[in-house]
């Protein structure tokens, strides 16, 4: 057996630590989706803010979301900028196609771009549900919304049920949806 030389061992070095590093991203990425707690509402009836409707609805009408207590209701709070948001929006779009004739109402809560941006973002993508805007981020503030993408579902009572943050993979959010359903 012939010894290794000093570049296979730097190598295995190399790769190991590659390994070690990737292996703790994944982990970072997964650890707010396992057992991440609850968040800041949950349990608590949703706070009521209206919203100005930005697409796929009439434009400039307003969204309360008192007014949608019957139906369980999907907040996502995102941004143009945001890459975890445009993953998640086909996401929510399946998520709101398949729940729709249930009675499930998604608004994609836009907090950092003009209407019309976000308006042709929303076509772009082809997203079915309404995207409406929080300009003064008062659905932000009272939502305790401080990271993008942020999830809020709420029961068809009005309260909040569970609260994410960051990108949340599709079979977990449907399991979620289902519960509430």
């Amino acid at each position: 057996m012939e010894p290794s030389s000093p570049r296979t061992g730097s190598t295995r070095t190399t790769v190991l630590g590659f390994l070690i590093g990737l292996g703790g991203l994944f982990g970072l990425a997964l650890l707010p989706r396992i057992g991440g707690g609850a968040g800041p509402l949950e349990g608590k009836p949703a706070p009521d803010v209206a919203f100005a409707v930005a697409a796929n609805g009439d434009p400039g009408a307003r969204m309360q979301i008192s007014t949608l207590k019957g139906h369980p209701v999907v907040l996502d709070f995102w941004a143009t900028w945001c890459g975890p948001c445009a993953m998640q929006a086909p996401i929510l779009d399946r998520i709101a196609r398949r729940y729709e004739k249930q009675g499930l109402i998604v608004l994609g809560v836009n907090v950092d771009d003009p209407p019309e941006k976000a308006k042709r973002y929303a076509d772009k993508k082809g997203l079915s549900y309404p995207i409406v805007m929080d300009t003064a981020r008062e659905g932000s503030e009272r939502y305790d919304v401080d990271k993008l993408p942020s999830l809020v579902v709420i029961d068809r009572e009005g309260k909040v049920v569970k609260y994410m943050t960051g990108l949340v993979d599709e079979a977990s959010l449907d399991e979620i949806i289902a519960a509430v359903m």
